[in-house]
């Protein structure tokens, strides 16, 4: 039976990467299947150990996986149930499904059956971007400069395409038994990264390169020089690799670039940091000075265009959400929820330091880090890339 639940619980996380590439359809199947397998072995462990439910209804994570459908609620309720809140209501639905799945998979060696046929996805999807840059060397390297970036999969979702990189950047770290060409597949995978230079991405592997040396560094004393030359070589490298690859030198350029415009010129829509930064401003100055908060999801759109509009001049916005997590929570439910939504994504954090789980930690910090500058939440591709590295790395030392 761990066998045969074991590789079935590979072919359904195949299906998933499969449609988290290529497919959102396949990926939303993917999910009902996982609940299917999910439901089926907690019943089969349930009947074959003779015991109830409740020591699964008390697992933490499970408590934590099913909490943000409860705070949901506090910015559905104002609206009912309108195609807004539905729609975020069905993006969450994947925390408890993948809760489920992790703690009865935690017996078919759940963190290596996902861990390593994510890795391979990656490794697969880098084919796409880099083919294409041999291709259109030239082109990229000046679309690059105009602040653009190249085509991925995931919907040709760049940040997102990164993150899910940068996920299986710190798989290659695990502690896995048995997994095969970690070294290599750890390079490549942060070479791909640097290259894409997107730069949520580079914080987030700056997080997990510095939360790991601290780890590795700290793990056995016995090794401190050795490990503190290996972790500078690899400062070093990668630092030196933001010289080297000419996509990262447009990037950066562009980058300081937007920011002086915005900063002389005031907002303008061509430019993609200053519309975010807008955006930001419109939703700051509808909490801070309008009091719009506690408003509900549905509500958001509009309240942000509106005061977009006031803000600069009668210009509008195309965007609905401002990016930041933070804002987007404070304008649907208020500072209380805001409060509790914090409490809730930082609770891994604590349960990593309490368990010494090290790279919990580190993936809590680097999703924390990108929902300062994206509603990283609001997506079905960004609630995936959170809930699933997390519970895979939450697994990786778990203590019963």
């Amino acid at each position: 039976m761990p066998k045969r639940a074991t590789n079935i619980l590979l072919t359904v996380s195949i299906i998933m990467l499969a449609g988290l590439l290529w497919s959102r359809a396949i990926l939303s199947i993917s999910m009902g299947l996982m609940l299917i397998y999910a439901l089926y072995f907690w019943n089969k462990n349930n009947i074959d150990s003779a015991k109830s439910t409740s020591p699964y209804l008390k697992n933490p994570l499970l408590i934590w996986c099913c909490s943000p459908i409860l705070l949901l609620f506090m910015g559905i309720y104002q609206q009912g149930f309108t195609s807004t809140n539905l729609q975020l209501l069905l993006t969450f639905s994947v925390y408890p499904i993948a809760g489920l799945t992790a703690i009865v998979a935690e017996k078919f060696d759940f963190t290596k059956t996902f861990s390593q046929p994510w890795i391979h996805a990656a490794l697969i999807a880098l084919l796409y971007p880099i083919s294409w840059f041999v291709f259109h060397a030239t082109t990229v390297i000046e679309e690059y400069g105009k602040g653009k970036s190249l085509p991925v999969l995931m919907d040709n979702d760049h940040l997102r395409f990164s993150m899910f990189l940068c996920s299986a950047l710190l798989f290659t770290l695990l502690p896995v038994a048995n997994a095969r060409y970690k070294k290599l597949s750890f390079i490549i995978l942060l070479a791909a990264i640097l290259f894409l230079s997107v730069r949520t991405a580079w914080a987030m592997v700056f997080i997990i390169l510095v939360g790991y040396g601290i780890y590795y560094f700290s793990s056995n004393k016995e090794l401190k020089k050795k490990r503190l030359i290996n972790l500078f070589i690899g400062l070093v490298l990668v630092v030196g690799a933001l010289y080297i690859f000419p996509t990262t030198q447009q990037k950066i350029r562009y980058s300081i670039y937007d920011w002086q415009q915005y900063n002389s010129k005031g907002y303008d829509s061509t430019y993609s940091d200053g519309v975010r930064r807008a955006v930001n401003t419109a939703a700051w100055s509808a909490i801070k000075n309008n009091h719009v908060t506690a408003i509900g999801w549905s509500a958001i759109p509009e309240k942000i265009k509106e005061t977009f509009s006031q803000q600069f001049n009668g210009s509008k916005t195309q965007y609905g959400w401002p990016f930041n997590q933070w804002l987007f929570w404070w304008m649907g439910t208020g500072f209380i929820g805001m409060l509790l939504f914090s409490i809730w994504l930082l609770y891994p954090l604590w349960y990593g330091f309490k368990y010494k789980n090290p790279f919990l930690i580190i993936w809590t910090l680097a999703i924390t880090a990108s929902c300062l500058v994206e509603s990283t939440l609001n997506y079905q591709y960004g609630v995936f890339l959170h809930v699933w590295p997390l519970l895979i790395c939450w697994k990786t030392y778990q203590k019963n």
